[in-house]
């Protein structure tokens, strides 16, 4: 009898966490991709060309300077790949950034700062 509790205890304790951790990994987010002007403290980095954005693989399309696009994500690890479009030709120039994201948070992506390896590369909000 007291081993029957025992293993019932532990599938119902099992099946929680499954289901924690598969709602975890499954959490949509929003993640916006902005090609506008910063000025992160006294430096001002500008939007002077078109890019090619990749979330998780995934293509978001091309973002013209002054124009932003929404990509939503699914789990934690996300990452984020831009290549310079010039004269309707990429580039070749990668630039790469790898983000985490909680349950409840999205994320505003600057491609400019990304471009210049600022620190402020990224705005998370709840």
């Amino acid at each position: 009898m007291r081993k029957q509790i025992i293993i019932r205890t532990a599938l119902v304790t099992a099946l929680i966490l499954i289901g924690i951790f598969l709602y975890v990994i499954g959490k949509e987010h929003k993640v916006v991709i902005d090609n506008r002007d910063i000025s992160i403290g006294d430096i001002t980095y500008s939007a002077s060309t078109t890019y090619v954005v990749w979330v998780d693989n995934q293509e978001i399309g091309v973002i013209k300077k002054g124009e932003r696009n929404a990509a939503i994500v699914t789990g934690v690890s996300h990452k984020i790949v831009v290549e310079e479009i010039k004269s309707n030709v990429l580039t070749g120039e990668k630039h790469e950034k790898r983000f985490r994201l909680k349950t409840n948070e999205s994320a505003t992506v600057n491609i400019p700062a990304i471009i210049n390896n600022a620190n402020e590369w990224i705005d998370k909000t709840n």
